[in-house]
C-alpha cells in the first residue's frame, strides 16, 4: 500500500475567492497537489463567512483552505503582478474566478497565458459564463439557485433557497474534475488546456435529472413523480427518518414493517409508477401507523429486511455519527490562532488510504508570502515591496 498521493508533485496557483474555486483547489490539495492560495489585501471574503474563531478567521475559511499555502498580493501594483508572474511560471494549474474584463487588466487572459506558458492548465469559474447577455453580471450561490430553477421548490408554497451553497460546491467539483481531465490529457500531448465552468450551467446540469425532470422527454406517456412528496421524511416516536422503497420487494417489506399489508392488494400500489402517482394514499394509510413505532425499532426492522432507510440527523448527531467515525472520516486538530477545529476528511480514498487527514490552515493573511516568493526566486526588492518589510 502506497503513501504517495495521486497529485503529488503538481502545483496549483489558486486566485479564486469565496467557495466554488476554493472547493476545487481543496480537493486537489487533499489529493496531493501543492496549492498556493493568492488573496488580495484584506483577504478572501470567505474569511468572514460562518462561525468566527478567536483569531477572526471563519469556519468556512478553515474548511475550504486547509492544506494550502497563503500568499497575499496586490495585483493592482507592478510588484504584485511581477511576483505573481514568477509563481505562474512554476505552476501546473492556475485557477481564477475573475469576470471578463478583469483578467485582461491583470494580464491573466487566456490568450497571453496559453502563449507564454503552453503547458499551463487554466481553470476558470464564472457565474454565467464569458458570453453575453449576462457575462458581466455578478453572481453568488443564491443568485444561481434562483436563475437555475433550484429556488422554485415544488415542495414549498413560495420560492425558497436550499440552506447551503449547493451551486458553489457543485461548480467547484465540476471544475476540479475538468482540471484533472486536463492534467491527464497533458500527460499525452504535453499541452495545457483552458477549462471553463459556468455556475449557471453547472447547477442546471446537476439538477436536470430530477429538478427539471419535465424537460427531458418532450412527449411523455406518463408524468414523473413529485420527488419532494415521495421522499418526505416520516415521523416515528423519537425522531424522523427517510425511506426509499422502489422495488416490489422493498414495498412489501415496508408494508410488513409498518403494518400496512392491506396496501399490497390495492391496484393503486401495484407497481412503482402507480405508487408514485398515488403517494397520498400510501401516506394517509401509513403515517399514523409509523407514528406509533419507536424510531430505532422501525429503522432496525427496515434495514434488516433490506429496505434503504436512514435517520434524519442534526449537526450534533453528525459529530457523533458512528459510521463516520468508524471510517476515520472526521478528525480534530489544532489550527494555529483559531484553536481546536473539527473537519471532514476527503471522501475519496486511494488503496484504502484517506488523503489529507489532520490538515489545517494557519489563517493569518499572507502567512506564507515570503517563503513562497523566495522559493520561486522572486527578487528581494519585489518581496519587500509586496510584503512591506525587509526580511527578518
Amino acid at each position: 500500500m502506497t503513501t504517495a498521493r495521486p497529485l503529488d508533485g503538481l502545483t496549483i496557483l489558486d486566485l479564486t475567492t469565496v467557495v466554488a474555486g476554493p472547493i476545487a483547489s481543496l480537493i486537489l490539495a487533499q489529493q496531493g497537489a501543492r496549492v498556493i492560495k493568492v488573496e488580495p489585501p484584506g483577504g478572501d471574503l470567505v474569511r468572514r463567512l460562518g462561525f468566527i474563531a478567536k483569531d477572526g478567521s471563519s469556519s468556512t475559511f478553515h474548511v475550504l483552505n486547509r492544506g494550502k499555502e497563503l500568499v497575499e498580493l496586490d495585483l493592482t501594483t507592478d510588484a504584485g503582478r511581477t511576483a505573481l508572474e514568477a509563481l505562474i511560471g512554476d505552476a501546473d494549474v492556475l485557477l481564477h474566478n475573475y469576470r471578463p474584463g478583469a483578467v485582461e487588466k491583470l494580464g491573466l487572459d487566456a490568450g497571453r497565458l496559453r502563449k507564454v506558458y503552453p503547458r499551463l492548465i487554466l481553470g476558470e469559474v464564472t457565474g454565467f459564463g464569458p458570453w453575453d447577455p449576462l457575462k458581466n453580471v455578478r453572481a453568488y450561490d443564491p443568485v444561481i439557485q434562483a436563475e437555475s430553477g433550484l429556488a422554485a421548490r415544488p415542495d414549498r408554497p413560495e420560492p425558497e433557497l436550499y440552506p447551503q451553497y449547493i451551486c458553489d460546491k457543485v461548480s467547484g467539483m465540476y471544475l476540479c474534475q475538468a482540471v484533472t481531465a486536463a492534467i491527464a490529457a497533458r500527460e499525452r500531448d504535453g499541452l495545457g488546456r483552458r477549462v471553463e465552468v459556468s455556475m449557471l450551467e453547472a447547477a442546471t446540469a446537476f439538477s436536470w435529472m430530477d429538478v427539471h425532470m419535465p424537460l427531458t422527454i418532450k412527449d411523455p406517456l406518463q408524468a414523473g413523480p413529485n420527488i419532494a412528496k415521495v421522499y418526505r421524511p416520516w415521523k416515528a416516536k423519537g425522531g424522523w427518518f427517510v425511506v426509499v422503497m422502489l422495488s416490489e420487494k422493498e414495498f412489501k417489506a415496508w408494508c410488513d414493517a409498518v403494518g400496512a399489508s392491506d396496501l399490497l392488494g390495492d391496484s393503486r400500489c401495484a407497481d412503482m409508477a402507480s405508487r408514485f402517482a398515488n403517494w397520498d394514499v400510501i401516506r394517509q394509510v401509513c403515517e399514523p401507523r409509523v407514528a406509533e413505532q419507536d424510531l430505532e425499532t422501525i429503522l432496525g426492522r427496515l434495514r434488516e429486511m433490506g429496505v434503504p432507510a436512514g435517520k434524519v440527523n442534526t449537526s450534533e448527531d453528525i459529530a457523533g455519527h458512528e459510521q463516520l467515525h468508524a471510517g476515520g472520516f472526521l478528525y480534530e486538530a489544532d489550527a494555529p490562532g483559531a484553536g481546536r477545529v473539527r473537519l471532514p476528511g476527503a471522501p475519496a480514498r486511494f488503496d484504502g488510504e484517506r488523503p489529507g487527514l489532520g490538515e489545517t490552515v494557519d489563517a493569518r493573511p499572507g502567512h506564507d508570502t515570503r517563503a513562497v516568493l523566495e522559493a520561486a526566486g522572486v527578487p528581494a526588492a519585489i518581496i519587500e515591496a509586496v510584503t512591506g518589510k525587509a526580511p527578518a
